[in-house]
Parts: structure tokens; C-alpha cells; sequence
């Protein structure tokens, strides 16, 4: 199967000159200036910067946890925006969960305040959606948290985004706390699953490697406050080879990206 997603198709997310500050002790911290990026449906967008540059404040205003100092998203107030689902998957999957629930009830909470969906309707729509991504061996149903790996946790919490089914979904370093070869494995599923979705996603990593590895197009965040300091387009096509590392142009836009990331924070 040979694809790659570099192709434009129509908008879903449009940021225009967004900006996040936050008062602190007497103090305004700008944390987000004016950024401006138009996200196409289907899109996979990874993002990697500095620590504390403001990448979750990001994610968070896109999500509407936070709300914008000024700037839009897709003016907030139109129509389209408000049609448009989004769902989030955290890095720290010990505190995402909820630890009386099983896998099952986890990945379900979403249509818990549907009061019309009956218990074995959830269970259904769960089953439906892990058999269509080919998770549902992957996850121990009836497992509580404590039971459960850091990855089958972790999973479990992207199920979760997914099971609404949303139109953009956001990661925000969601593997960091993972071990190596459990990265590895959920960076293949992660890929699978958009590889059968076409979901939009915005996905923030601090490991270049696997920024490169995942995305269509790479945002380089400055330091604080955060702007876009460069776009790069990785040319790779779908899906990507576990070998893809080796290869010279994987490591050349590797180097570029690492040169001038060494280059911006030193300024």
C-alpha cells in the first residue's frame, strides 16, 4: 500500500493570529504569539519545540479547554466550528483514567452523560469501534487500570478520544512516559489507525524522531512565547517502514531540523 498525505484537500482548522497570555504574580506571561496555520482535513500534524514553549497551551486552546487572549479559531463563533468534534489524549495516562472503572467503562465514559444509551449500547459501540481499528485484541476489557500496562493504559485513553468519533484529534506527548519498545508499538498502531480513520491529527512530541516519523507536515515551536519558527514537509510515504530511520533523506531532514532547533534556542 503506497499513500502519502501531503496532498491539500479542504480546511477543518483555521488559527488566525492566536495569542495566550496568563497573569502570574502580579506578572503577564506571554505564552502564544500569534500564531497562524490552517490544518486541511485528514491532515497529520506533528509539533516539537523547546520545553515549556507552549505547545499544550496549543493544543489546549484548539481544544477549548483554554480560551485565546486574542486571535481565532475558525472564528470560534461560526457554525462549521461548532460542528466540528475534537477529542484529546494526554500524556499522563495514570491520571486520565478513572481507576473504579474497567477498560471497557473507560473507553465508554464519553456517553455516559446520554442518559438514551443503554449499558449493553456502549459496550456495542466500543466493540465496533475496536474491531474496526483492529484494537480490540490489544486491550484487556475488563482490566482496571491497576491491571493494566502502560501501554494498554495509554491505549485505552486513545480509544477513549476516538469511540465519539471526532473529527480532529489531539495528542499532547501522549507516549513520553513509556518505555522504548512499547513506543515503537503504539507509534505503528497510531499510524494504523489514522491509515484507516483519515481523522485529522495534532500530535506534539518531544522525540524528533518520531515527530518525522508520524507527521505529513512538522511545526518547529520557538521558545516561549511560542510562533511557528519553520514548517517542514516530511516526504515519506504511507505507511512508513519500521527501517525508515536508516534511510539518507529520514536522517538529512533530521539533521536540518535538529542544526537549526540547536541554532533557535541558543539565540
Amino acid at each position: 500500500m503506497s499513500m502519502n498525505n501531503n496532498m491539500k484537500s479542504e480546511p477543518i482548522l483555521t488559527v488566525k493570529a492566536l495569542s495566550k497570555s496568563f497573569v502570574s504574580k502580579g506578572s503577564i506571561i506571554d505564552v502564544i504569539d500569534e500564531i497562524n496555520i490552517e490544518v486541511s482535513k485528514g491532515e497529520f500534524i506533528g509539533i516539537f519545540g523547546p520545553n515549556g514553549c507552549g505547545k499544550s497551551t496549543f493544543l489546549n486552546l484548539i481544544a477549548g479547554i483554554e480560551t485565546p487572549s486574542s486571535g481565532t479559531i475558525n472564528n470560534l463563533n461560526q457554525k462549521e466550528f461548532a460542528d466540528v468534534k475534537i477529542g484529546i489524549v494526554f500524556q499522563d495516562y495514570n491520571n486520565s483514567l478513572m481507576p473504579w472503572k474497567n477498560c471497557l467503562e473507560n473507553i465508554s465514559f464519553p456517553f455516559d452523560k446520554d442518559k438514551k444509551i443503554s449499558g449493553n449500547e456502549k459496550r456495542d459501540r466500543v466493540n465496533d469501534m475496536l474491531k474496526l481499528l483492529g484494537l480490540q485484541k490489544r486491550l484487556p476489557l475488563y482490566n482496571y487500570p491497576y491491571q493494566m500496562s502502560g501501554g494498554e493504559k495509554q491505549l485505552t485513553c486513545i480509544a477513549r478520544a476516538l469511540v465519539t468519533n471526532p473529527d480532529i484529534i489531539l495528542f499532547d506527548e501522549p507516549f513520553a512516559s513509556l518505555d522504548f519498545q512499547t513506543r515503537i508499538e503504539m507509534n505503528n498502531i497510531i499510524e494504523e489507525i489514522w491509515l484507516k480513520t483519515k481523522k485529522t491529527i495534532i500530535f506534539i512530541s518531544h522525540d524528533i524522531e518520531e515527530a518525522i516519523k508520524l507527521s505529513d507536515r512538522l511545526l518547529l515551536f520557538s521558545p516561549r512565547p511560542a510562533k511557528i519558527e519553520r514548517e517542514y514537509m516530511v516526504p515519506f510515504e504511507r505507511p512508513r517502514s519500521s527501517r525508515m530511520e536508516i534511510d539518507y533523506q529520514f536522517m538529512e531532514l533530521k539533521n536540518e531540523i535538529i542544526t537549526y532547533f540547536t541554532k533557535m534556542t541558543k539565540a
